[in-house]
């Protein structure tokens, strides 16, 4: 098992902009010991490195399917028979290729391997950690947390489908791949969020906490995308969710900067709101084929609601 130093240099090496805090490597996470945030999400971070990457509180299906899905020789069989071995995820995938966002054609699907076929994996892959999430939040161990699960499946699935549908109209990127990338944009906080429950360690009772889980969370979230072997540019918007607010931006993907778009418009604009200027600055600022996200956005409204609908 590597050491928290270890743990800290292979996460420095995928981000090199962050500044990694001092590590003890004798520290036991939910030892009792007074250490700082950055010290905690590193101890809760160190199996992520490791062969054996398990995410606390996902469902058992959820992992065999992203393993199943890693491997290039994966067939569409090989996929509907493990989907079907899970009725709920089945029946949501069916759901889903029968929406309005997702069935442009109206002719009904009415089986799994069409539905799969015509979601295509990313969708699969991304729906099956959604219908994880939403496990999660059933498992009584996980009640303290529930709000906190609850909050980040909110907001995943409004980014994801605000992300659907103005990459839709944005020429280079994927709406599949960019659905995924707003449904994976926080699963960092998940592991981090799940862990530490697991651990036994209250986050409210860490000063800094906050601060430390921005710092760290997207270089996480890309690790455990990495490990499942999400496609590269999916795993790159998502550990560059914040880049819009660098001064050198310019060379973001475009799948990067709908992410980053998506994510600073439902956060500026749910209710009640506090004021962001820099936000409202880097939001105003960011276009796609010329246009400002904003204007995207108006367009795009109707598609992202009947798209966050069928996401659930």
């Amino acid at each position: 098992m590597l050491d928290d130093l270890q743990v800290a240099g292979e996460l420095l090496r995928r981000e090199e902009r962050l500044t990694v805090p001092h590590v003890d490597p004798s520290i036991q996470v939910g030892s009792g010991r007074e250490v700082n945030a950055a010290q905690i999400v590193m101890g809760l971070a160190r199996e992520l490195n490791t062969d054996r990457l398990e995410l606390p509180g996902f469902p058992d299906i959820v992992a065999r399917i992203q393993r199943v899905l890693a491997d290039e020789a994966t067939s569409a069989k090989d996929v509907v028979k493990l989907v079907a071995s899970e009725p709920v995820l089945a029946a949501r995938l069916l759901q889903l290729a029968n929406s309005a966002a997702f069935n442009k054609s109206g002719r009904e699907v009415s089986d799994l391997k069409a539905a799969i076929s015509n979601l295509g994996f990313n969708v699969v892959r991304s729906q099956a950690t959604a219908f994880a999430m939403r496990q999660m939040e059933q498992q009584e161990w996980l009640r303290p947390i529930r709000p906190v699960l609850a909050e980040i499946w909110k907001t995943s699935n409004g980014v994801a489908a605000l992300c659907f549908a103005i990459g839709r109209r944005v020429s280079g990127v994927a709406a599949d791949e960019a659905m995924s990338a707003g449904l994976f944009h926080l699963i960092g906080k998940l592991y981090l969020f799940a862990r530490a429950r697991q651990e036994s360690i209250d986050p409210a009772a860490i000063a800094d906490w906050e601060q430390a889980l921005n710092e760290w969370h997207c270089t996480i979230a890309r690790t455990i995308m990495d490990h499942w072997k999400i496609p590269a540019r999916v795993a790159e918007a998502v550990e560059n969710q914040n880049a819009i607010f660098d001064v050198d931006n310019k060379d973001l993907t475009p799948l990067t900067r709908v992410l980053c778009g998506a994510k600073l418009h439902l956060r500026l604009r749910r209710p009640q709101a506090a004021a962001e200027p820099a936000a409202e600055e880097a939001l105003a600022r960011l276009r796609l084929d010329g246009k400002p996200f904003e204007e995207l956005y108006r367009e795009a409204r109707a598609d992202a609601e009947a798209a966050r609908s069928a996401l659930g």
